[in-house]
């Protein structure tokens, strides 16, 4: 969100070129309306100079307090500031949209290169739909289920401190449908979360570093005496107290259970159908609440069947901690100064490639998603180069590339150039070239190292041959790349079996 503040620089030729007005087309024609009902009629399409999830942050204390009643009614900002960096997504937040831009997609769009190509697949295939409705939905509901988990469990009254948009929305790279959300819910402990500056070993949590991407986190001995110091408060933080191990580390299965216990709760007071399943109303359409479990993640699965409406929201429980205590160690890469956010995070998400029992149980995965978003600040053709990398992940059925993994490569991609006029100077069709051949070389290698830390191998366990045939799949497009003549193939590749068959008789007639 800061990012869309700073002053970007204005297009090179002046004027909107044809992929801007591609992107236009995307999200322009729902923002109308869905900015006009998220933001109270504001007419500037920038958010304020800091969210709501970063004032709140930056007067938080160290040592974990409870969350104020006015959260709630500052929690929906978030997707203010969402909609207000996606209507600002092209990094000029001062070259608006046009209503004749966001009305229609061209009937015979005009293509005579590869730029043009993957505008109007952008608009067609690309761009996110249906995006005032999910929008309201996920804001409605989620509001109401924070609501309720507040209600049902006193230390998640007072303990949860800041929510937070993440993944691909978070990072305006959402495609097709905004119908997945992922939540991070900030939960405090007990104890102060800052380094002993005197003696490290004496914190009130130790932060070990074990496999590369996890930290373990060791109870101090303010949290051990928990039971002794607190007297009326026990009975809220002894929650907290039951999460850590004999050993006296915080044990990830213990915090994810007692989460997904509260929201099991919180819905268990919501108004049921007719078959018992919880339900809510959004503008007097009800929508179904289903839930699954997936790692730390409890999702909620929000449908409408008469409206072929679905809508899936990841929440995800984590810590925070400040940047001063950044790196854990040595082997991980210092947080550049420009993209310093206060405070990092740890998820309950296990160490599947430690063969430690011990380790996989006690291990927390590092998130740095405030630092990594400002590796992207100013480079509105990076996002869309992104973009494009996905819906070619997504046509040749890369299943195992996550899209974490696609980030990773651009992130490095953006530190190794070390130029944010070399993502605003190229168009998207030479960034698109150039970070295929680095997903190539990736594929090749084997190898997509974590950014923060190069010793992690994202795509470590993936089978070498399961990656061999990912490989063989770009290979050909790499060669048609460099012919700029055959530009039209590259739809084959871009699009599925069925999207190209339809697209190519229509426009395309190779």
């Amino acid at each position: 969100m800061d990012n869309n503040n700073r002053n970007n620089n204005r297009e090179e030729n002046g004027g909107m070129n044809p992929w801007a007005i591609a992107a236009g087309v995307g999200l322009a024609g729902a923002l109308v309306g869905g900015i006009s009902y998220l933001m109270s009629g504001s007419e500037e399409r920038r958010p304020p100079p800091h969210s709501v999830e970063e004032r709140m942050l930056r007067n938080t204390p160290s040592a974990s307090r409870p969350a104020n009643n006015s959260e709630d009614n500052n929690v929906s900002s978030y997707l203010s500031g969402l909609l207000g960096r996606m209507a600002t997504s092209r990094g000029n937040p001062n070259v608006a949209i046009t209503m004749e831009e966001s009305h229609h997609i061209p009937e015979n769009p005009v293509i005579t290169n590869l730029n043009s190509l993957l505008s109007d697949i952008h608009v067609r295939f690309i761009k996110l739909t249906d995006f005032d409705t999910h929008y309201r939905v996920f804001d409605t509901i989620f509001q109401a289920v924070h609501k309720k988990m507040k209600e049902v469990d006193p230390y998640y009254q007072k303990y949860s401190s800041t929510v937070q948009c993440c993944g691909s929305h978070f990072d305006n790279l959402r495609i097709d449908k905004p119908d997945e959300f992922d939540m991070d819910i900030v939960i405090g402990l007990p104890v102060n979360i800052k380094v002993d500056p005197f003696n490290p070993d004496n914190s009130d949590i130790i932060l070990e570093a074990k496999s590369p991407g996890y930290v373990q986190l060791k109870m101090g001995v303010q949290f051990q005496k928990l039971p002794m110091r607190d007297r009326e408060e026990w009975l809220i933080n002894k929650t907290a107290y039951e999460w850590k191990d004999d050993a006296n580390y915080l044990l990830r299965s213990k915090f994810c259970d007692w989460f997904k216990g509260v929201v099991n709760k919180a819905l268990n007071k919501f108004e049921v159908s007719s078959n018992g399943r919880p339900v809510y109303y959004v503008e007097g359409v009800p929508y179904v609440i289903d839930k699954s479990e997936s790692g730390p993640a409890m999702t909620l699965l929000i449908s409408n069947n008469s409206r072929n409406f679905k809508l899936d929201v990841d929440l995800v429980p984590c810590f925070k901690f400040p940047e001063s205590r950044w790196p854990i160690s040595k082997s991980y890469r210092d947080i550049p100064q420009r993209c310093k956010k206060d405070y990092w995070m740890v998820v309950g998400k296990p160490n599947k490639g430690s063969p430690c029992a011990y380790d996989q149980s006690r291990s927390w995965r590092i998130a740095l998603h405030n630092q990594e978003r400002e590796l992207m600040y100013n480079s509105y053709n990076l996002r869309q180069a992104i973009r494009l990398i996905k819906k070619l992940r997504d046509s040749l059925e890369m299943k195992k590339i996550a899209s974490y993994y696609i980030k990773t490569i651009f992130y490095w991609e953006v530190m190794e150039i070390n130029n944010p006029e070399y993502w605003q100077r190229n168009s998207p069709a030479t960034l698109f070239k150039h970070m295929v051949g680095k997903l190539h070389q990736a594929l090749v290698a084997k190898n997509i190292p974590y950014f923060w830390n190069k010793h992690n191998n994202l795509i470590g366990t993936v089978p070498p041959q399961i990656l061999a045939n990912y490989e063989a799949k770009l290979r050909p497009l790499l060669a048609i790349l460099e012919q700029p003549s055959q530009y039209k193939l590259v739809a084959k590749y871009l699009l599925t079996p069925e999207e190209f068959y339809d697209y190519n008789k229509k426009f395309l007639h190779i």
